[in-house]
């Protein structure tokens, strides 16, 4: 919530304050790691925002080592956390980050992909097509769109992210049929504003 509001030093010192009074022993039990990631990764959102990169890296590294211990997804108190989360996190810090590069490394180790729900699964893509256009790869921005429209089509209309890249694809592309122009096409994007 209070990062939502723009509250991010709020949003931040809450989240790792929390953080360190549920910090967990060496014994301590699956679901105690996973609140304990959820809560870092809550912090790593406020801290790339407002442009703390470096400690969003030690932030998203501890949340990291408690997913690899945890060893699998989870869902606790309604939020998944997991290596999966933690992978699929990384990536979007990355894109925040303009480490395009090291974000389409990162999204090629991302382990079960296949575990996301729908929406996150396309923002997934929708990341990586944003490193991709960062870096001039058209085509590997164009698949990775294709991919997420595949995944999740009506949210795909919506999102203003995924519209402002095949917006900035299709005025990169010099032909009038394309796979761009055609995913311009259904998801209306010369139509009404979807925002």
């Amino acid at each position: 919530m209070l990062t939502r509001q723009g509250r991010l030093a709020d949003a931040e010192r809450i989240a790792v304050a929390t953080a360190e009074r549920v910090e967990p022993t060496f014994r301590s039990r699956p679901v105690e790691l996973s609140l304990w990631g959820i809560l870092l990764l809550r912090a790593a959102t406020a801290a790339v925002r407002a442009g703390r990169h470096d400690t969003v890296r030690d932030l998203i590294g501890l949340a990291g080592a408690a997913a690899t211990r945890i060893g699998t997804d989870r869902l606790d108190y309604a939020t998944p956390f997991g290596p999966t989360n933690v992978g699929v996190a990384k990536v979007n810090f990355l894109v925040e980050m303009e480490e395009h590069a090291e974000a389409l490394s990162a999204a090629r180790v991302v382990p079960d992909l296949r575990s996301l729900p729908p929406t996150w699964l396309a923002r997934f893509h929708v990341d990586r097509a944003q490193a991709c256009v960062e870096l001039d790869r058209a085509d590997g921005a164009t698949q990775a769109l294709l991919v997420a429209e595949y995944i999740a089509p009506e949210w795909m209309r919506y999102h203003s992210t995924s519209r402002r890249l095949v917006a900035d694809l299709r005025g990169r592309e010099r032909r009038r049929t394309s796979p761009i122009a055609e995913l311009a096409e259904r998801i209306n994007l010369d139509g009404q504003a979807c925002d």
